[in-house]
């Protein structure tokens, strides 16, 4: 059994002591979404640190469940699913030090459940949120509160838990969290094949229509691909039983030969290289921005605004979720026209990573798309309830 009492009662101490000289303070794990959401330079605000909060208290495969401390890395709770043929099936990203996470390299516990960030799977499985069934929480009142259970027939009224998911650490210390867990699919196989993205969206809008298991989808320009500048690589994963998979496979062959596209199967290797690259965004796409100048934009679209084709800017995007989340490298230039098309289709738009020397650039940041008022009222609300001292109170959620 991990003991934890003193480390919490440590950071309930610091907390005490930063409501006492006004100061801030910014939740640190170990370093991976430093980047995300960032905090402003001119903003004074010490460390809180959560990398002795670490261990897996409780794990029962039977039940499906995992009760992690909050600065436990994902890395050691992954390979403890994965002995047991058990996932956390929402993939969440892990930011390799060599690419976004210069002073992290690895992602924790608790800073995969402030960011609310997953991968490739999410149309299909669901978010981080959906997989939360219990936290523990030290406020901006350095109490320490209990949310939720171990089985989501615990969970009754208002699931305060799952509200953690997208805080960024402005809601307080996540100390412990209970997560659902899932059994390894036995078929997973994974198609590709080159077609223009009209056609992949067409394709993905068909399949979708269909009691298939479709589990994760990219499309983006490649070496085979960048000669026509129509097309693009579409990679397409399918999980669940083998049988289901197998018929899955045999039907989006059938479709794609009727396309006149030649699909290729990907040997596992070669599948979880890909999928862990968009995961983890060690993809090339999010190595080569268009310009020096351009940063990368994320992009999300209700799926009901692409019945009439994909937008203008997917030819030139990585594409997830099945059409609905875009990648796009923009100049400030082009992220303003962006802004227009992505608020005239319902989307919304964010900047993910500043361009080389723009990274405290305010013009891109107002390019961000507005939070709803009765959204962002809800999240002032919460905030107070949970730190009427502003001691978490960094913007990051709402930057």
């Amino acid at each position: 059994m991990v003991d934890l009492k003193h480390v919490q009662a440590a950071l309930q101490d610091q907390i005490l002591q930063a409501i006492g000289h006004r100061k801030r303070l910014n939740i640190q794990g170990l370093g991976s979404k430093d980047f995300y959401h960032a905090l402003p330079t001119d903003l004074a605000c010490d460390a809180l640190s959560t990398l002795e909060l670490k261990g897996v208290i409780n794990y029962e495969p039977t039940e499906l469940f995992v009760q992690v401390a909050g600065g436990t890395p994902l890395l050691e709770v992954e390979a403890l699913l994965a002995s047991h043929g058990q996932c956390l099936p929402f993939e969440p990203p892990r930011f390799p030090q060599h690419r976004l996470a210069p002073h992290g390299g690895n992602a924790s516990i608790g800073g995969m459940v402030a960011s609310g960030l997953s991968g490739p799977a999410r149309a299909s499985v669901g978010g981080v949120k959906d997989f939360i069934l219990g936290a523990h929480l030290i406020n901006g009142k350095a109490e320490h509160l209990v949310f939720g259970g171990q089985v989501m027939k615990n969970v009754a009224g208002y699931d305060v838990s799952r509200v953690l998911s997208s805080s960024m650490g402005t809601l307080g210390v996540i100390t412990e969290v209970t997560l659902k867990v899932l059994p390894i699919p036995l078929g997973d196989r994974t198609l590709k094949a080159h077609l223009t993205v009209q056609a992949a969206l067409a394709l993905m809008q068909r399949l979708g229509q269909q009691p298939l298991p479709l589990h994760s989808s990219s499309w983006a320009q490649d070496s085979a691909s960048a000669q026509d500048p129509d097309s693009v690589a579409l990679v397409l994963r399918l999980k669940g039983a083998k049988a289901a998979t197998q018929s899955a496979v045999s039907l989006i062959c059938t479709e794609l030969l009727a396309l006149q596209c030649t699909p290729q199967e990907l040997n596992p290797l070669e599948a979880q290289t890909h999928w862990d690259s968009v995961r983890d965004q060690t993809h090339p796409f999010f190595s080569n921005p268009v310009a020096p100048k351009a940063s990368l934009w994320r992009i999300s679209l209700p799926l009901k605004a692409l019945k009439h084709g994909p937008p203008s800017f997917a030819r030139h995007a990585l594409t997830e979720w099945f059409g609905a989340l875009h990648w796009v490298w923009a100049n400030e230039a082009q992220a303003i026209r962006l802004q227009q098309e992505v608020s005239a289709l319902g989307g919304s738009m964010s900047l993910w990573r500043a361009g080389l020397g723009l990274a405290n650039d305010t013009h891109l940041k107002a390019l961000n798309s507005v939070v709803e008022p009765n959204v962002m009222n809800l999240q002032n609300q919460l905030q107070r309830a949970f730190d009427p001292e502003g001691v978490f109170n960094t913007g990051r959620a709402h930057p």
